[in-house]
This record gives C-alpha cells, sequence and structure tokens, in this order.
C-alpha cells in the first residue's frame, strides 16, 4: 500500500512538474512571439519614416519644378495635392482590396509563422 502511496506522489510530482515546465514554454513563445512581431514593426516603421522623409523632399521638389513650368510656385503645390488627392479618392474606394486584405493577411502570416 505505502508502495502505492509514493507511486501516486511520484506521479503527481511529475505532473506538476509538466505543467509548470508547459506553463514555462508557453511563457517563452509567446515572449519570442511579441518581440518578433515588436521588432518587425519597428523596423518597418523605421523604413517607413525614411521612404515618407524621402517622398516628401521629391514632392517639394516636383511641386517647385512644375511651379517654375507653370509660373507660380503656389499653382505647383495645388498640382502636386490635386495628384495626392485623386490617389487618396482611389485608395479610399477600393480600400478593401489594395490595403486592408494584404495588411491582414501579412499579419496573420506573421502571426502563424513557426520557426523550425
Amino acid at each position: 500500500m505505502e508502495e502505492k502511496a509514493t507511486l501516486i506522489e511520484s506521479l503527481v510530482e511529475r505532473a506538476e512538474v509538466y505543467i509548470k515546465t508547459s506553463i514555462d514554454l508557453f511563457k517563452l513563445k509567446a515572449i519570442d512571439k511579441s518581440a518578433d512581431i515588436l521588432t518587425s514593426l519597428i523596423s518597418t516603421l523605421i523604413i517607413v519614416i525614411a521612404v515618407l522623409s524621402i517622398t516628401m523632399m521629391v514632392n517639394i521638389g516636383a511641386a517647385l519644378w512644375i511651379g517654375k513650368l507653370v509660373g507660380s510656385s503656389i499653382c505647383g503645390f495645388f498640382i502636386v495635392a490635386a495628384f495626392y488627392t485623386i490617389i487618396a479618392i482611389i485608395l479610399c474606394a477600393f480600400k478593401k482590396q489594395l490595403l486592408k486584405t494584404p495588411i491582414r493577411n501579412s499579419i496573420i502570416k506573421h502571426i502563424h509563422n513557426e520557426k523550425i
């Protein structure tokens, strides 16, 4: 009878160790996935800031160039603004196909991408 009690105690101890290890593994996987997503987000943000800075400089240059061709700097800026307004209208009209679906798919793919 005493042998069965020690066997049960041993089994309970092993179960406790297994549960604690499983919890620790879950925590580590969550930390790894969070860190992966955060570093991806930060690196993407840095790239977006760089691209926006370059785009802003190109747009200012284009507006000044168009303004010189037209004869008025203000008109150059309005023409560039009108161009981006048209692009914004197109993006709003096709928001789901052009923006939502690809971004959602990218996030889901990134979350479910398991490291082997």
